[in-house]
């Protein structure tokens, strides 16, 4: 019978002295099911006497337990680990069958959500805490990286293609978790999209989770992008989604110049290939190697209906970027005391505060007028916060482009002086609606849509009475 990883590890870790790697890689005694007690027992002595117990001390301890001759630390916790996110998993599919025996086929979807989700955690969690002052070769060599690619490129990040927050942030960075807040309708996706197409145009490989829009519906909004941007002229994403007000032939040359032409990748996935989830996010890392990720939105994910599984999720999404370094990018709502505010900080976010706790940046979104909306940088985990700038907001003609303030003030007014024209011309055009109305622009509406009717001669007219009683009827006779 094969020995127990926990035994193996236990016996590893006495043998060579080593309790450091255990506890950088976040082995804890709850990753324990067979030996909880002998590992709680080592925890316990390192903490008291900073050092590995002796086998001696462990057998005095533990006479019971026969210690193996093996030494491979690194290999028994992935075992250790592995086992645990094991038992973690079937322990939860467990309880998913008992509740799709009950019929309750809800509770048995979040209940398999959150099995996926703590055994995929469970796989990933780890910790690195060694000296800066003396193992800092990693930091150095990061240190390096960022350099050279700032000299190279500008940032040391992913552009966003906002360049006061490109500035101010030096693009997204690897492992960062990013939040987009607006009231609905302002214009959250088409953020998330405008950022995803700065970071493929610039060379980089996107993954796009889109869960409350098709595929189509997202690449027709990037494809209006990219017609501004490579385009002989400028492709409306509500004409591609209408079918109309374009020629099909200057689309296919503008598909055919983005294949051409933008460097980087767009993974787009939708809820119609099957439920995203933040099991199912590595799968797609490790599938697309992207360097970045945009999920619209964190809340529309199954099993984040209330406040605990929200910030649940929250943190999970938070580790998947941390541990596979790729930045995620997200969207939320703004909840109701935010609504009507100018005023819409980390307070305000829907749902649950853990957002604003584990995002590193999270940038509110609010429209001025039609064509201006202003973003304000309300939480900068690594630099200043309550910056603001504005764009220029015309997404459907694949424009959303940074301006100074001066300029969005003047776009401003003319916004709203067209408004304040388009109202006059309305009430001045209104007139009261005379009783029947509706019915008589009905009929000549009708009217005018039906071909000409044949007079046809008639010698008599009969008034005839209904059957049962009913309305009496017309009846023509034909002349002869």
């Amino acid at each position: 019978m094969p020995s127990s990883p926990e035994l193996l590890l236990i016996s590893a870790m006495l043998r060579t002295k080593d309790h450091v790697t255990p506890a950088a890689r976040g082995v804890c005694k709850e990753m324990f099911h067979g030996y909880r007690d002998a590992y709680e027992w080592i925890e316990s002595y390192i903490a008291r006497h900073r050092r590995t117990p002796s086998t001696g001390a462990f057998r005095e301890a533990f006479g019971e337990v026969v210690l193996k001759k093996v030494d491979d630390v690194e290999l028994y916790i992935e075992k250790v680990r592995e086992r645990h996110s094991s038992i973690v998993l079937k322990g939860g599919l467990q309880d998913v069958i008992r509740k799709l025996n009950s019929g309750d086929v809800n509770a048995a979807i979040k209940q398999l959500h959150s099995a996926s989700v703590a055994a995929e955690a469970s796989l990933m969690g780890h910790s690195n805490d060694t000296d800066i002052f003396r193992d800092f070769g990693d930091i150095k060599d990061e240190a390096f990286r960022r350099k050279k690619k700032a000299d190279e490129t500008g940032f040391a990040g992913i552009p966003t293609g906002f360049p006061t927050l490109d500035d101010l942030t030096g693009g997204i960075q690897p492992g960062w978790f990013v939040v987009i807040s607006a009231r609905a309708g302002v214009g959250k996706t088409r953020s998330l999209i405008r950022m995803a197409c700065a970071a493929a145009f610039s060379g980089f490989t996107v993954m796009y989770d889109a869960l409350e829009q098709t595929r189509s519906e997202i690449a027709f909004q990037v494809h209006a992008f990219g017609s501004s941007e490579f385009g002989k002229g400028v492709i409306r994403s509500l004409d591609l989604a209408k079918g109309k007000g374009f020629e099909t032939k200057g689309y296919y040359e503008l598909l055919e110049t983005l294949r051409d032409n933008v460097k980087g990748k767009f993974h787009v996935a939708d809820s119609t290939q099957g439920t995203i989830t933040p099991a199912t996010i590595p799968a797609q890392i490790e599938k697309h190697k992207p360097d970045i990720v945009f999920l619209d939105f964190l809340t529309l994910m199954e099993g984040t209906e209330d406040h605990q599984s929200a910030a649940n999720t929250s943190t999970a999404i938070k580790r998947v970027a941390q541990h596979y370094k790729v930045p995620i990018v997200t969207a939320a709502q703004i909840n109701r005391m935010g609504a009507g505010s100018k005023n819409q900080g980390l307070e305000t976010l829907a749902v649950t505060d853990r957002l604003g706790q584990d995002a590193d940046l999270v940038i509110n979104v609010q429209q001025l007028s039609r064509s201006v909306i202003v973003m304000e940088i309300i939480k900068f985990r690594h630099g200043p916060d309550g910056y603001k700038f504005y764009l220029k907001f015309d997404p459907n003609h694949g424009v959303m482009e940074e301006i100074t303030y001066e300029q969005a003030m003047d776009l401003k007014d003319i916004d709203d002086n067209e408004m304040d024209n388009r109202s006059a011309e309305k009430q001045k055009k209104f007139v009261p609606r005379q009783r029947g109305s509706f019915h008589k622009a009905a009929v000549a509406s009708r009217s005018k849509s039906l071909p000409e009717a044949k007079k046809i001669p008639v010698k008599s007219i009969k008034l005839v009475n209904g059957s049962g009683g009913g309305k009496p009827t017309v009846r023509l006779r034909r002349a002869p």
